[in-house]
């Protein structure tokens, strides 16, 4: 008898064996959202990770800090109006949005008084307007930055030919790229301008800051990212009749004898009509060098050529409340001088369980990646006391995610949603999007996913 666990999943409870069954293949953000359009069509979708858990790379981490643990996240994240996508399906999984989500206007502040933030108005007037009202920019800084917006949104957000982020403010002043555009494109894509495409950033520019007062606003999560969408996804997946399968690391793909896909795990498989692969890259260069398909290698070759970058987060945890001029700060970022954090959060001040915790964002490459653990909240946490004057921790944890996101550098080339091997899809930071790896963007490829296989088996 075969050592596999095998399931026939051509067979409905019915019988009829027209009904189409498809894996969905790593349970992050984009497979949920894959899995969820799919079962909201009728299609048995089987949701398998290697995890004990939903989410991927942003998902709840219960994380110990002195004599209490706190449920925060393995990285912190932070979502805009312009996620439209991701908002529409977490209330289709019904999270209840007013009490999930706090909105407010984009802001981007300093300790040191430095400020621009969006105002309640029609667009453009939302930009026109914080930037008329900003503190620590001159007239120079302020006319500079209304005319390479009105540039970009005559161009419609293009440009002829990708190159790096940063030529796109060649002429903008120092200032302005310092303070607004090299932390909002860390922020955005986690690399720096000089390594991000230019595209892949006017991209995200035009959806957020650049399209409606909506669409710009900062929305603050008040509770972890578990309980934002996955754990209500994966309820709502079973609910109509998809199937989730964790603690199941697949393999091998074998073509079966029906045409379809065997979809082999160390004590587990099962036979699909379609396979989705929602995962990292190079995971998913692994699983489709399995598949043993020659019309694969061009595929196999742009997933082999991706980089992936890193990020950080250091939690910390006080004895008193934090006292901040705001949630959320930038910080003045300086590697020279080992000042690594690039943002603060005011844990408390979004998430009522998590009082005096603070979380500091380091993304990207750098220095600080020599550091072990304790050495960069260390380092953390004298750049806090020096640009803020938060007085030492009484705890602090650090967790990296070394793969978090892929780099998004000019002509980024990535293999297309629809493989060239027939029931074979692709989704997740490893597929062609004009998004960087943002939750936003992670959602929209899993819906793509979706979109592209519910045609080709027409429904």
């Amino acid at each position: 008898m075969d050592r596999l666990a095998h399931v026939d999943f051509r067979l409905a409870a019915t019988g009829d064996s027209r009904v189409k069954r498809v894996a969905v293949i790593g349970a992050g953000w984009s497979g949920l959202a894959c899995a969820l359009e799919l079962v909201d069509q009728g299609v048995h979708a089987t949701l398998l990770d290697a995890a004990p858990q939903v989410g991927g790379r942003a998902r709840r981490v219960d994380v110990a800090l002195g004599d209490r643990v706190f449920p925060l996240d393995n990285g912190q994240h932070i979502l805009l109006g312009g996620c439209v996508e991701t908002l529409r399906l977490m209330q289709r999984a019904g999270i209840d949005f007013q009490s999930a989500v706090s909105r407010q206007p984009f802001e981007l502040r300093y300790a040191d008084g430095f400020r621009l933030a969006a105002w309640r108005f029609p667009a453009p007037l939302h930009l026109a307007f914080g930037l008329l009202f900003a503190r620590g920019l001159s007239w120079r800084d302020r006319v500079a930055m209304v005319r390479w917006v009105q540039r970009q949104q005559l161009a419609k957000w293009l440009i002829d030919g990708d190159r790096p982020a940063a030529r796109l403010f060649a002429d903008q002043p120092a200032a302005l790229v310092d303070r607004i555009w090299e932390p909002l494109c860390l922020a955005a894509l986690n690399v720096r301008l000089v390594e991000a495409s230019a595209q892949i950033f006017l991209n995200v520019l035009r959806d957020s800051v650049g399209a409606n007062a909506a669409a710009s606003d900062l929305l603050l999560v008040r509770t972890d990212l578990s309980a934002l969408f996955p754990e209500a996804a994966v309820s709502m997946i079973q609910r109509l009749g998809g199937s989730v399968r964790l603690r199941t690391d697949v393999d091998v793909l074998e073509r079966a004898s029906h045409a379809g896909w065997r979809v082999v795990a160390r004590d587990f498989s099962l036979e699909v009509d379609a396979v989705v692969l929602a995962l990292p890259p190079p995971r998913a260069k692994a699983l489709l060098d399995s598949a043993g398909d020659g019309a694969l290698a061009p595929a196999l070759a742009q997933l082999g050529a991706l980089s992936m970058a890193p990020i950080a987060t250091v939690y910390l945890r006080y004895a008193a409340p934090l006292v901040l001029p705001a949630p959320f700060l930038a910080l003045r970022e300086d590697p020279a001088r080992q000042d690594f954090g690039q943002w603060i959060f005011d844990r408390w001040a979004f998430d009522t369980r998590c009082a005096c915790v603070a979380s500091v964002v380091v993304s990207g490459d750098g220095p600080h990646m020599q550091l072990t653990q304790e050495e960069l909240a260390r380092s953390v946490e004298r750049q806090l006391s020096e640009q803020l004057g938060l007085p030492a921790s009484a705890a602090r944890e650090t967790i990296t995610e070394k793969r978090a996101t892929i780099v998004p550098r000019p002509g980024l080339a990535r293999p297309p949603t629809r493989l060239p091997c027939s029931g074979l899809y692709l989704a997740g930071d490893a597929a062609e999007s004009p998004y960087p790896s943002t939750i936003e963007g992670s959602v929209r490829s899993g819906i793509a996913a979706a979109g592209a296989l519910l045609h080709d088996i027409k429904i």
